[in-house]
């Protein structure tokens, strides 16, 4: 793939050379999500890359919303309904590609893309995730419709209508619509100026004319395929493993220090003053009979041992994660031996068809010649 032609053309037309590597990579985790999810219309991935350069300022990484929802709706523990929620203890406010808002959006997407987006709203700001959720959200994917607004990408880009305009009622109405519209257009450019989208229908064009084929064809084809497309999986499935792991341990010292507060308000102290004697004169008290000072062991003893849960919890996460990283080490090990043992016998055959292009080819030269010669 062409990238850095596409990152060329979009420094110009869109950053106005302040392209940065972060940027650079933000668009590729976007780009491969899409060749993963089948996103070959290069109109959908141009609307797509557009509404993540407005959405996330121009950064093309998932940010949280400025304010974290402070005065807005979604900022308070209520649902779009207009329902009051107690759990989670989280708030809904923008976060992502899409700056996905609402409780019900939140369970929405977690539901459909089988993450704990609800328990864990931290997930959208994970790129992989948010790759997922943007595609989901516009996009006829899993739930068969545009999981946002009710419209897709299906709506406005097809055989028919070429629409940017209003494509924007795919996330927010029609705000912005214009000024997203001029951002689909250098996008677009770019994409098709440094065939993205195109190599791999010129590469599949010229396999069905014929010519030489691997004798291992349909073996290679199908390790190839198969085992990257797991390994790419396990690959996801890690990075957002260690994204709730991180979550998880800031979690971990909140609760750490919820238990040292615990404990400095359990101490106790009682003063007991013998009120049969006299009056101190200096005091102006009774004199002390006796001084306590307690601890409420109990409730000290049963936070530390939650903080224990909590390690043994943390431990088991990590040994999963790292049964899963060794895992996919051997997987791509497989795939490159299994790819290497077919390049090692390069035995080739003429296909039929590449023989009858030829023929057809000659006859032409042939008849084109005679009628030049009759001519002259």
């Amino acid at each position: 793939m062409k990238t850095q032609k596409l990152f060329n053309e979009i420094n110009n037309t869109l950053f106005k050379g302040t392209l940065t590597n972060k940027q650079k990579e933000g668009i590729n985790y976007k780009l491969k999500a899409f060749d993963k999810h089948d996103i070959t219309d290069d109109r959908w991935r141009a609307y797509m890359l557009a509404t993540s350069f407005h959405e996330t300022a121009r950064t093309m990484q998932p940010i949280e919303e400025r304010g974290k929802g402070a005065g807005k709706p979604y900022g308070q523990r209520r649902k779009y309904s207009g329902a009051i929620y107690a759990e989670p203890d989280k708030l809904f406010f923008g976060r992502g590609d899409v700056q996905l808002t609402w409780y019900e959006n939140y369970e929405l997407m977690g539901r459909l893309l089988d993450l704990p987006l609800l328990e864990e709203p931290e997930l959208a700001l994970n790129p992989l995730v948010s790759a997922r959720i943007m595609i989901e959200g516009m996009t006829r994917g899993v739930s068969g419709r545009g999981d946002f607004t009710g419209v897709s990408l299906e709506n406005y880009f097809n055989a028919n209508r070429e629409d940017p305009f209003n494509a924007r009622r795919i996330i927010n109405r029609l705000d912005c619509a214009k000024l997203i519209e001029g951002y689909y257009r250098k996008f677009l450019s770019a994409l098709r100026n440094s065939g993205l989208v195109l190599v791999f229908a010129v590469v599949s064009s010229l396999l069905m004319l014929g010519g030489c084929k691997p004798k291992q064809l349909v073996n290679e084809q199908y390790v190839a395929v198969t085992d990257s497309t797991t390994v790419l999986q396990m690959s996801d499935s890690l990075q957002i493993k260690e994204w709730q792991m991180s979550i998880l341990r800031t979690h971990f010292n909140r609760f750490i220090e919820d238990n040292f507060n615990l404990e400095s308000k359990t101490w106790q102290k009682e003063i007991n003053y013998d009120t049969d004697a006299q009056i101190d004169s200096v005091s102006g008290k009774h004199p002390v009979l006796s001084e306590v000072v307690s601890i409420n062991i109990i409730t000290f003893e049963k936070s530390l041992k939650d903080h224990e849960a909590l390690i043994k919890e943390d431990s088991i996460e990590k040994t999963n994660v790292s049964t899963s990283s060794s895992n996919m080490g051997f997987k791509v090990e497989k795939l490159l031996d299994e790819t290497r043992s077919v390049e090692t016998e390069p035995v080739y055959n003429f296909s039929m068809r590449y023989v009858l292009v030829c023929i057809v080819v000659v006859l032409f030269l042939v008849l084109t010649g005679q009628k030049i010669i009759a001519s002259s």
